[in-house]
């Protein structure tokens, strides 16, 4: 195996086309909603913000509304879509492409249930990006891209895809309760109201479908791929690990082979030299194995407010300079 080349995400968003800005409007204005209306490049302009929670007084000088009726009515040439993956958003993604609207979105859930969205977005001329959806701060879908324009040809990945569980991980290996490990990731923003899809594996589930489409064209079905619940968990399981000298790690695999790809996501005990171990707290980190024994290592902060934005507004600056397709 050759040296690892370690990708980062870029902190700040590229510079912003020359041409008059794109007309948008922003679903949700939750933590990563708020992060994008403070960072958003100036080739986009934010005209309104969909919320589920009434805002008479509105956001930064930006009208809010409760109706999607409302923001489509101002035919917007782009929809960023920052809210929970649940089926809401997703009606709301789907009438946006097929309105022929730009979408940028954090949604892994439906962006990985319906590839449809993105092909039809493409036969219109559109973009549809989700680099966000995957990896945070780590630019996992952006150089599963570049390797495929490199002609490497990726036979295995393996990687931490949830920052929420690793973040919980941690703090079961020292000896906390689940209950308690969860409450913290709450108060820190890396965790949901509910966190099940997280601590269950459906959120990596979902990114490994993503990584499978974009490394090889495949459409996996995420109900499909076997997953096990940190919930699971044997009381003081993680800290008896930590105590052996590994680390319990919630981790993501695709192999592809002949007959086609495997998807799971198992909790395994991992030597603490490896990689995958030495991710901490909400960070992320995934491995792209070549056929030909190189591999390309991606780290960075797979949860939070800051991670998750400045990844959508690397997407709509990218669509800004036409570098999105």
């Amino acid at each position: 195996m050759t040296a690892l080349p370690v990708f980062a995400r870029p902190a700040a968003p590229f510079a912003p086309d020359q041409s008059p800005p794109m007309r948008a409007v922003l679903l949700g204005c939750g933590v990563v909603g708020g992060g994008v209306l403070d960072l958003a490049p100036a080739g986009v302009r934010i005209d309104a913000v969909l919320a589920r929670t009434p805002r008479p007084a509105g956001l930064s000088g930006i009208p809010v509304f409760t109706d999607p009726e409302a923001v489509f009515a101002l035919d917007p040439d782009l929809v960023i879509d920052a809210l929970p993956g649940d089926e809401t958003a997703e009606i709301i993604v789907a009438r946006a492409v097929a309105e022929g609207r730009h979408v940028v979105t954090a949604n892994k859930r439906t962006a990985a249930r319906r590839p449809d969205l993105a092909k039809l977005a493409k036969a219109n001329g559109k973009t549809f990006a989700c680099s966000s959806a995957v990896g945070g701060g780590a630019p996992v879908l952006e150089t599963a891209a570049k390797l495929v324009a490199l002609g490497r040809k990726t036979t295995r990945v393996r990687g931490v895809l949830n920052g929420t569980s690793n973040y919980v991980l941690d703090r079961l290996a020292k000896g906390e309760a689940l209950a308690e490990a969860v409450a913290a990731a709450q108060a820190a923003g890396f965790a949901e109201a509910d966190p099940s899809a997280d601590l269950d594996g459906v959120d990596a589930a979902h990114k490994l479908v993503l990584i499978a489409r974009t490394l090889w064209g495949e459409d996996l079905d995420v109900d499909a791929v076997k997953t096990e619940s940190i919930s699971n968990l044997p009381d003081g399981a993680a800290a008896a690990v930590a105590r052996g000298g590994e680390v319990l790690r919630q981790v993501g695999r695709l192999t592809r082979t002949a007959t086609g790809v495997r998807a799971t996501v198992r909790l395994e005990a991992l030597s603490r030299a490896d990689a995958l171990a030495r991710t901490r707290n909400e960070g992320n980190c995934v491995l792209f194995a070549a056929e030909d024994g190189d591999a390309t290592l991606v780290c960075g902060k797979g949860a939070g407010r800051v991670p998750t934005a400045a990844s959508l507004v690397g997407d709509l600056a990218r669509l800004c300079q036409g570098r999105v397709q």
